[in-house]
């Protein structure tokens, strides 16, 4: 249990107090604390505290005094028996972290207790917010405190750096923005969170206390500002939501700023309110920006609104409890760890939503791309994709293999004397024509104007002719049905066979455009070889 609720306390006033002077101070005026936490909000005034620890065996203990906020600056500690200074212990985040004497993330100080009572007078000072979660600890329960938190961190720490690595690496193969500004943001949570849990001043900076006292606040900064980034990117504000877009730059670069200029000016307090108040707006743009997108139409707005109310609510109920607006809660304390890992798992499904309807959007503008407006049939482009295999095999298996090149005769009179609506309508009718005549494994498109192409694997002189024969007999016995008028059509065919000596496609298709040629040259309305 926390030690808070035992400890009596009061607020330092004017300067520094020596320790005489605080032991008078606490017997006027110290009260005891109404709860376990003791929580005075950011810039508050230096507190003293005083502890009886009484041993009730004969032999002395050791038991360490842990306080479980990482961002404590200054922590002065003296030990009394009888009125008697023992020991002054000084700690905090002013000092590297090597003068610790216990290799944690946070302050956790041993000592011998003697048997009877001892007096522990406690002088903490902060910029930060000033959070005291003080513990008292055995050897072997402390271990067993650095286990559990490595158990948890380590589970969240390691999902969301494999989260990282996933998105940064999709980023550079599909040189996606998306995915690197999703990276970006779960980079700045990280560092933020390892920041003020003291896993950062352990393991990245132990030899910076400089940075360690600017830390907090600059990387709630970049991760406010890294998440509205994302959010700008992800729901393409500067095209869907052009005003939004705007507030939201317009907030950023006043964030930016701010911050240079507190650190120009050697402001944390200031930097501090402005890191803390700015969660607040920070949460309601990234849940306005995930409502508006939803509601004009972008469905992996749902997957990113649901993410943002977690992540956003949890990084403002930790910020409420460590600036001391909430009373302090583990719960609250970890309330953002907690919106962030649910947030990671929804944004995950929203950029694979994204992703999987930016490639259906692709495939079907790919397959858009192959296909004719008009008729529904295969374009040039179709068609090229399709004959170089079939083509290939033919010719390497010595299979057969046969194409129609086919004309609509006198085109140009049709369009002339009904118009061009009649003459797409011509065009249109041939093409159900040349489906329904046509066999599975066939390929049709219409290769330009009023010309079609048929490749027909698997097809000799022969039967090749023999379709184009039946092809030319419907299409003089179509009737097209145009503003009242009936119009009529003849076709053109010209067909040929793949033969050992046709050594590419193009051959193939020159002798079938010299059928052609001779068909219409012949009177029209007919087929030749």
């Amino acid at each position: 249990m926390a030690l808070g609720i035992t400890a009596t306390y009061f607020k330092e006033e004017g300067s520094k107090l020596s320790l005489d002077v605080a032991v008078e101070e606490m017997k006027r005026r110290g009260h005891l604390s109404n709860n376990a936490i003791l929580s005075f909000g950011i810039n508050s005034a230096p507190i003293w505290l005083k502890l009886e620890v009484e041993n009730l065996g004969g032999d002395n203990i050791t038991r360490h005094l842990r306080f479980e906020t990482s961002w404590l600056d200054q922590i002065d500690l003296y030990f009394l028996v009888s009125n008697e200074l023992k020991r002054h212990v000084a700690a905090g985040d002013q000092q590297p972290y090597k003068q610790r004497e216990n290799d944690d993330r946070f302050v956790a100080v041993p000592y011998e207790y003697t048997s009877g009572i001892t007096d522990v007078y406690i002088r903490i000072e902060s910029e930060d917010p000033l959070i005291i979660p003080l513990y008292l600890y055995s050897n072997d329960e402390l271990v067993d405190a650095k286990v559990s938190d490595g158990y948890i961190y380590g589970l969240i720490y390691g999902f969301l750096l494999a989260l990282l690595a996933y998105n940064a690496l999709l980023a550079f193969s599909l040189k996606s923005r998306r995915y690197l500004f999703y990276a970006q943001y779960l980079c700045f949570f990280l560092l933020m969170n390892a920041s003020y849990t003291g896993h950062a001043y352990k393991w990245f900076w132990p030899e910076a206390p400089i940075w360690q006292q600017w830390s907090n606040p600059i990387l709630m900064l970049l991760y406010v500002i890294s998440g509205l980034l994302f959010a700008m990117r992800f729901l393409g504000s500067r095209i869907h939501l052009p005003k939004l877009h705007k507030v939201i730059t317009t907030y950023c670069s006043v964030l930016t700023l701010i911050a240079a200029g507190c650190v120009l000016l050697g402001s944390n307090v200031v930097l501090l309110y402005t890191a803390f108040i700015a969660i607040i707006p920070f949460s309601a743009l990234m849940i306005v920006s995930g409502a508006v997108a939803l509601l004009s139409g972008m469905k992996a707005a749902r997957y990113f609104l649901a993410a943002t109310i977690f992540a956003t609510l949890g990084a403002a109920y930790t910020s409420f409890t460590v600036s001391g607006v909430l009373v302090y809660s583990d719960l609250g304390f970890h309330a953002v760890e907690i919106g962030m890992l649910i947030e990671a798992v929804l944004f995950a499904l929203a950029l694979s939503h994204q992703f999987k309807i930016s490639q259906e959007d692709k495939m079907r503008a790919e397959k858009l791309a192959d296909i004719d407006q008009l008729t529904g049939l295969y374009n040039r482009r179709g068609f090229d994709k399709i004959l170089s295999p079939l083509f290939s095999t033919a010719q390497r298996n010595e299979r057969k293999l046969s194409l129609l090149l086919l004309d609509i005769d006198h085109f140009k009179m049709i369009n002339d004397q009904y118009g061009h609506l009649a003459g797409d309508k011509v065009i249109t009718h041939l093409s159900t024509l040349l489906l329904e005549e046509a066999r599975t494994g066939d390929v049709v498109a219409r290769w330009g104007g009023e010309e079609f192409i048929l490749l027909l694997p698997e097809t000799d002189s022969s039967e090749a002719l023999s379709l184009a024969e039946r092809l030319v007999r419907r299409a003089a016995d179509l009737t097209i049905l145009f503003e009242q008028q009936e119009i009529t059509c003849t076709v053109s065919i010209g067909v040929a066979s793949l033969m050992i000596d046709d050594k590419s496609f193009l051959q193939l298709l020159d002798k079938a455009d010299h059928a052609l040629y001779s068909a219409k040259e012949s009177g029209r309305n007919r087929v030749c070889v």
